[in-house]
């Protein structure tokens, strides 16, 4: 199948430049890496809690239905567009290229102050575990170790990074179950030192009025922990048979994600043994474990999230290089013709993952004068995420009622007559968790930086850019013009 890979890869204007090494196995792992079921819950689980009390576990089924749409929604269009770049294509060929560079522009904000955010929760749980004060310069230092490990890796090539991504996530779903199920077993169920089931629908003591407010400002904590699952279509050029793998590993990855998701926010729920000690805790889920089994035991558990986040990086920074490189190859970013560099002997694009990581350094640079910097960082990942979302579907729409949606193909997947009708629900609900992330008062604060940048893409697209697309030098690649531009490769 790879040789038709390569076949529909030219199709579009493009030679096999990047390894195409992904198994469908492969391709799943690196969906469940970055959507890291133990990242999201020890991220999310504080801030839910504290929000909207133990009831804010029940936001994630609906928040689970919502990314199924939007996995639906990005399974049709890879099977169309099985390209690297993912949204960045999609919205450029069928729309416009303008509308791309923005698509794309908000999913480079959305990867790059992602791994780095990651990056930045992994170095405080380090610290706690190794006794490291927790200074900001420490943190910072931790982080920009991790970022330079994962680069390491990402540059050898993608067997390497997609091998350890695989290992990292088999240990992730076997040790973080075992280790959660534990919990449950020797906690609630053996001991009865926990919480009742009854617990679960619960208020706590931070129910405001109405509560259904409360409640839908938590299901940002869910729906943070869910994000990227799209991550399998961005590294299409390197996924073999990429039209039939793409949609099965993005809807195993978020079903077996979100699973494992609700199985931890509700065992961990049920094992809080002092409300007070817990809510008042940094790191509740350490606290909990703790507390009802040992403080050795929570170390344990902690060193194996560790290795759990550490793959979440990982696959973010691998698939932000991709979608920097797939925009530089289209001449459509700064310095394009450093960014889409490919080692030949790797076959990865090294002045992408090069720029994500100089990208991500100047945020680091931030946090050492604003101890805020960091929450900004994760805020602007979140809303840069749905922003890549929203772009996309309301593209959809347009492209559908143009008529230029691909035709479809018998034996691959696709959406046929329930195409608009979930690109009006991806729509909306899209919009009303932006609306949510932007306008809230917990979140405002995380628009402030994200405007500047948003400034800053701008000022390039109406200086530089807008002129490159309609001169025809900027923009995705017609088989047409590609061949002029270069002869065909010898085969």
């Amino acid at each position: 199948m790879t040789d038709h890979d390569d076949v529909d890869l030219r199709q579009f204007g493009y030679d096999q430049e990047l390894d195409r090494a992904v198994t469908p196995f492969a391709s799943f792992c690196v969906g469940f890496a970055l959507i890291s079921a133990t990242t999201a819950v020890y991220a999310g689980f504080g801030f839910g809690l504290l929000t909207a009390g133990p009831a804010f576990v029940w936001t994630l089924p609906l928040v689970f239905l919502v990314f199924a749409v939007w996995a639906m929604i990005a399974a049709d269009l890879a099977v169309k567009l099985p390209l690297a770049g993912y949204a960045y294509q999609w919205t450029s060929r069928l729309v416009h290229p303008s509308l791309g560079w923005f698509t794309g522009y908000l999913g480079l904000i959305g990867f790059i102050s992602g791994f780095t955010g990651v990056a930045y929760t992994f170095a405080t749980y380090f610290a706690g575990l190794c006794g490291i004060a927790e200074t900001t310069p420490h943190l910072v230092g931790i982080t920009a170790v991790v970022l330079f490990v994962c680069l390491l890796i990402n540059v050898y090539g993608i067997r390497l990074a997609t091998a350890i991504n695989n290992i990292g996530v088999m240990l992730e779903i076997i040790l973080t179950v075992g280790i959660t199920a534990f919990v449950l077993i020797l906690v609630v169920l053996v001991r009865h030192d926990g919480q009742p089931v009854s617990y679960l629908a619960s208020h706590g003591d931070t129910a405001s009025s109405p509560y259904v407010f409360a409640w839908m400002v938590a299901s940002l904590g869910a729906m943070f922990g869910l994000l990227g699952v799209e991550a399998p279509a961005d590294i299409a050029e390197e996924t073999r048979s990429a039209r039939r793998v793409i949609p099965r590993t993005m809807f195993l990855a978020l079903a077996t994600a979100a699973a494992i998701e609700f199985f931890m926010y509700v065992t961990f729920l049920l094992a809080i043994g002092d409300e007070d000690a817990v809510a008042a805790s940094a790191t509740p889920i350490e606290a909990i474990i703790s507390a009802q089994v040992s403080p050795a035991f929570a170390d344990v558990v902690v060193a194996i999230a560790l290795t759990n986040i550490l793959v979440c990086v990982l696959a973010n920074m691998l698939v932000a290089s991709r979608l920097l490189y797939a925009m530089s190859r289209d001449n459509m970013t700064p310095f394009s013709r450093l960014f889409d560099t490919v080692s030949p002997k790797h076959k990865i694009p090294t002045g992408a993952l090069g720029g994500s990581a100089i990208i991500a350094t100047f945020f680091l640079v931030t946090a050492l004068f604003n101890e805020r910097a960091f929450a900004y960082i994760l805020g602007m990942a979140t809303i840069g995420y749905v922003g890549v979302y929203i772009l996309t579907t309301a593209g959809m729409l347009v492209a559908d009622a143009r008529g230029n949606f691909p035709p479809t193909e018998p034996g691959f997947f696709d959406l046929g007559r329930w195409r608009r009708p979930l690109h009006i629900i991806g729509l909306l609900a899209f919009s009303g968790f932006m609306a949510a992330l932007t306008l809230l008062p917990d979140f405002r604060p995380n628009v402030i930086p994200l405007a500047a940048l948003m400034v800053l893409g701008t000022g390039w697209w109406l200086l530089v850019l807008r002129r490159r697309i309609a001169r025809g030098d900027a923009g995705p690649r017609s088989r047409a013009r590609h061949e002029q531009a270069a002869p065909a490769p010898v085969r």
